[in-house]
């Protein structure tokens, strides 16, 4: 084999390991994006005109939640998709680590849940607690994982989530579903935006080097 031949397989090689081993493509941000936007933006026009407020409706949160499992299912999709045919210890340590993340978020559930009924709070207060605690907890979760593997790029992007979190208590429990929605949409556009721009640069490298 010559070397440009050579070259030119060992770039192509790792691009499309990189490809396929990557499940947080850009489409998957965009419909990321399209949810939490209408996800809490649904249940914001529900509970923008309640004084006081008293919580979303059934039918709000029925609709939440289904954007919500829609959000879940195409994370699940293009994971297994990457995963596919790939097996050994990288795979065990992954679900190891998932274990270890459910543990972690099921405690700061159960201490959402304590401080949540340790005495009589308002709707405002509850709801407040549950949703944006529940995005802080996640982000720093998320977080505390990518920095272990240095993947520092996605700490970029998950340490806004906590920030739009901490920002929705200060708007309210009215406001802060259009500020979630609004900021989680903008992040994940900017994700999808930047990952297109990886993969095209990873394909222009890949034709350079077998030029």
């Amino acid at each position: 084999m010559q070397p440009r031949d050579a070259a030119r397989l060992l770039a192509q090689t790792q691009a499309d390991a990189r490809r396929s081993l990557d499940f947080r493509a850009p489409w998957v941000s965009l419909v990321a994006a399209v949810v939490a936007l209408a996800g809490f933006g649904v249940v914001w026009l529900n509970v923008r005109n309640q004084h006081p407020f008293t919580g979303p409706s059934p039918a709000s949160l029925a609709v939440f939640y289904v954007l919500l499992a829609l959000r879940i299912a195409t994370v699940i999709y293009s994971y297994a998709r990457a995963r596919s045919g790939i097996s050994g210890r990288s795979v065990k340590v992954q679900r190891e680590e998932a274990v270890v993340m459910s543990g972690v978020l099921l405690v700061c559930y159960l201490v959402l849940i304590g401080i949540a009924s340790s005495a009589h709070h308002s709707a405002g207060f509850f709801w407040s607690l549950f949703l944006n605690g529940t995005l802080i907890a996640l982000a720093a979760v998320w977080a505390g994982r990518c920095a272990l593997h240095k993947r520092w790029q996605e700490v970029a992007l998950v340490v806004p989530v906590a920030l739009i979190a901490a920002l929705g208590v200060i708007a309210g429990p009215r406001g802060m579903w259009l500020l979630n929605g609004a900021g989680l949409c903008v992040l994940l556009l900017a994700n999808a935006a930047i990952g297109r721009w990886q993969r095209r640069a990873t394909r222009t490298y890949t034709v350079r080097m077998g030029a």
